[in-house]
């Protein structure tokens, strides 16, 4: 496998945009080509049971009324419209259940390289299921990448910054499945960067649906500076990530621009992106499953629950804390997702935070809201970034307190494939479009041996499309219809 080192005078993105386009399919580890394929399966689950709920299909009727060259399929909704313009109906989907996965550095992933790419199959005449893993492969890579020199969740987000990177990965994967020259990469990444300032964490304090439509936003101009950059337009290239006008200049912090180059092309850091096994701010896991586990240990119910302390970290303080009038009285469901005590007095109810943890009857529930009031939270940057100290003392005077800092789906504690299936068919139920058993073995069989596919939207759009001229009636499901 090359390497791709950083030649003289140039910005290290140039590297990243060899690395892109330069890398074939049958170079790839067998390790690289079985992640991308599983985190596509689960990119593809979250986003068919993020399908319905709030928000997606009003951005789907907005998209569709603009109209357009009839290029790339809406999934799910069905109408084909310009590339760029599925992608902003597309992105919001797989984060809208807040299911999908993570890099515990550089934050969300696959949610931005799926569907920048499924928008951008339309712009191809086929696509093979070898060209849509190399480019998945590439565009993960990127963005974990850039987001691990930022230093988006250990350094950025204490100083209210989320990160503004997502765009590269996607640029970068969506270039390479149009078969972009290098010079036509390098303007699209240095047209992103124009494109590109820090996100805050307003994005999720207080959480609105701009958490999930911020997605399709990224997506939308991910494919537009690909195609302006393939019509000849020029973008910075020798200040994209580095220099005084490079993206990683915007950090008032420490960073680790290494990070975005070292051992490139022999190390893949897309392998240590992380699952969600709950459908809420992963921020909230270690606790989550820090209450399930005290309680499965030492056999008490949540009716037993005198309170619950949690220490968490400072970027988990910030994400699911702050501001705390919001975090313990939320009301909306991105709201709810984004609130420590709601998910973890859910869990203590139900075993389980999933897309019914948020229905109406759901947030109603006055057991939930007055165990809400029993659970407090303390910012303790000792911490790990994404762990959690669960101290919880029992009506009759037992404690219990324990530490969390990896969770299931985390790479020290990885899906199996049959997790992800199941989290797959756990999904399927809330889609927008009803689906058929048959549909959802095609859609697990396909992506799971998605090198022998010769068109990916064939076996992957289609069966998620509507017939023509069927219309998609939204389900009386309370989750869908009422956020």
């Amino acid at each position: 496998m090359p390497r791709f080192d950083v030649r003289p005078s140039e910005d290290p993105m140039s590297a990243l945009c060899r690395m892109a386009l330069e890398t074939t399919f049958d170079e790839l580890p067998d390790e690289v080509i079985g992640h991308a394929k599983r985190s596509l399966l689960d990119c593809t689950a979250v986003m068919i049971g993020g399908s319905g709920l709030d928000g997606i299909p009003q951005i789907v009727e907005l998209v569709k009324e603009k109209g357009g060259a009839e290029q790339s399929v809406i999934p799910l909704y069905g109408g084909r419209v310009p590339a760029a313009e599925a992608a902003l109906a597309i992105g919001p989907m797989p984060r809208a259940m807040d299911c999908g996965d993570l890099h515990e550095e550089a934050g969300h992933v696959s949610e931005y390289i799926v569907a920048s790419l499924f928008a951008a199959s339309g712009l191809c005449s086929t696509v093979s299921g070898k060209d849509f893993l190399a480019a998945l492969v590439v565009g993960q890579e990127t963005l974990v990448r850039i987001g691990s020199a930022y230093k988006v969740i250990s350094r950025a987000i204490a100083h209210n910054d989320c990160g503004g990177h997502y765009i590269f990965g996607a640029v970068a994967a969506v270039g390479r499945l149009l078969r972009l020259t290098a010079a036509q990469l390098e303007n699209a990444q240095g047209i992103a960067r124009t494109m590109t300032q820090p996100h805050t964490i307003g994005i999720y304090s207080p959480a609105t649906l701009m958490v999930r439509m911020h997605h399709g936003l990224v997506c939308q101009s991910a494919i537009t500076a690909c195609l302006m950059a393939r019509k000849g337009i020029t973008g910075p290239r020798r200040s994209v990530l580095t220099g005084p006008n490079g993206f990683l200049s915007t950090a008032k912090w420490e960073i680790d621009p290494e990070a975005l180059t070292r051992s490139l092309g022999d190390c893949w850091e897309m392998t240590r992106i992380t699952t969600k096994a709950h459908s809420a701010c992963y921020f909230s896991h270690s606790s989550i499953d820090g209450i399930l586990e005290q309680m499965k240990t030492h056999g008490f119910r949540a009716e037993d629950i005198a309170r619950i302390h949690i220490e968490v970290s400072t970027p988990g303080w910030q994400a699911v804390c702050e501001p705390v009038e919001n975090k313990w009285s939320p009301q909306t469901v991105p709201e709810c997702q984004f609130s420590l005590p709601y998910v973890v007095a859910s869990a203590a109810f139900d075993g389980h935070v999933f897309l019914d943890t948020y229905d109406p009857q759901a947030r109603g529930r006055k057991d939930v809201r007055e165990l809400m009031t029993r659970i407090s939270a303390e910012e303790v940057p000792s911490v790990p970034d994404w762990g959690a100290r669960v101290s919880t003392t029992l009506n009759d005077g037992s404690a219990f307190v324990t530490e969390h800092t990896y969770v299931k789906g985390h790479p020290n504690i990885p899906f199996d494939e049959q997790d992800f299936i199941d989290k797959f068919r756990r999904c399927v139920p809330y889609s927008v479009l009803p689906l058929s058993r048959q549909t959802e073995d095609d859609l697990i069989n396909s992506v799971l041996g998605l090198e022998d596919i010769t068109d990916v939207v064939e076996a992957l759009l289609l069966p998620l499309t509507p017939d023509a001229g069927a219309s998609v009636f939204h389900r009386d499901d309370p989750v869908i219809a009422s956020n």
